[in-house]
């Protein structure tokens, strides 16, 4: 995308087409350089075994921003004394969370490692798990960006590639809610194949996954268990969250970030009858296109550069 097309995308974007699609002007742990009394840094590990746990979401409670550890379990978060107040939540998949104020994390960190709880996840069944599988987070964290649709319409998605490098079983996975004024929300998930146009095409999900979230439940990343499905997968994919009950007017935002962590789609209703709107149809990777006409059901509109936060864990081959 070159810098004209880029200027355009991001001033479109901005006049309100994607009425939720905000990026947070200050955000501390977004653009800073980490020292001083604004680092946060430290190690997370398994309270049992007391190795290093890779990978964990590391997030402010009530604000749009966090960060994730790296592949050993380190983590660096820039945050300001004015937030050790705030509660910090650790969250893994296959472990307990754990939520600390950030006054006592900073006295903790000195000290030694943030430590987690192993936690089983019941599942139907035996599990068979062939030797020297590893686990891998695949998708997108997220980091600051709050992405929304104009029409809280039953139908809507947002979706999030995830890189498929090598064969692998999906187990689960996890998206972030920001802002929510509603009591409710009931949401499905989708697994799509991508299809020869780049596009989401089959639905893998042989039985729909609903999800009933209450307002109280957001603070914190939602996970979701796919392992009962035996989604076995050997190319990319595209996971959605989609609305399955339409919203009065309200705000409904979730984690995102721009730019990378790309490719994410969107799909949105709109209501009333036919009328003329730019609307970018299917195959297109720009938001301002010509006036057409197009029927209620809006087209998959592709965003190469903004990433939706939706993380997948995956079990996959030895190579």
């Amino acid at each position: 995308m070159d810098m004209c097309l880029e200027r355009k995308y991001w001033r479109v974007m901005m006049s309100g087409w994607w009425l939720g699609l905000l990026l947070v002007g200050y955000c501390p742990s977004y653009g800073q350089g980490f020292g001083g009394d604004d680092a946060l840094a430290g190690q997370v590990c398994d309270q049992l075994t007391k190795q290093p746990l890779g990978y964990v979401s590391v997030g402010v409670l009530r604000h749009p921003f966090g960060t994730v550890a790296d592949g050993k379990g380190h983590f660096q978060l820039a945050l300001p004394a004015s937030y050790d107040a705030d509660s910090i939540r650790f969250s893994l998949l296959g472990y307990a969370p754990r939520t600390l104020a950030a006054a006592e994390l900073r006295r903790l960190v000195r000290g030694g490692p943030v430590l987690l709880r192993a936690q089983a996840v019941p599942l139907r069944g035996a599990v068979v798990r062939a030797p020297g599988m590893k686990r891998r987070v695949g998708g997108n964290f997220g980091g600051g960006i709050l992405e929304g649709y104009k029409f809280n319409l039953a139908g809507n998605q947002i979706g999030q590639r995830i890189a498929i490098g090598r064969a692998a079983w999906l187990q689960d996975i996890s998206f972030k809610i920001t802002h929510c004024t509603y009591d409710t929300l009931y949401l499905r998930v989708n697994v799509y194949q991508v299809g020869p146009d780049d596009f989401p095409g089959a639905n893998l999900l042989v039985s729909p996954v609903y999800l009933r979230v209450g307002r109280a439940e957001i603070e914190d990343r939602i996970f979701v268990n796919l392992r009962p499905y035996k989604l076995w997968l050997t190319s990319d994919v595209i996971v959605s969250v989609e609305l399955v009950r339409s919203l009065n007017k309200g705000t409904l935002a979730f984690l995102g970030s721009w730019p990378g962590g790309g490719p994410s789609y969107h799909l949105e209703q709109t209501p009333g009858p036919l009328s003329e709107k730019s609307i970018a149809p299917k195959g297109t990777v720009e938001v301002h296109v010509a006036k057409v006409k197009q029927p209620n059901q809006g087209p998959w509109i592709k965003y190469p550069r903004v990433g939706m936060g939706i993380e997948a864990a995956l079990l996959e081959v030895p190579q």
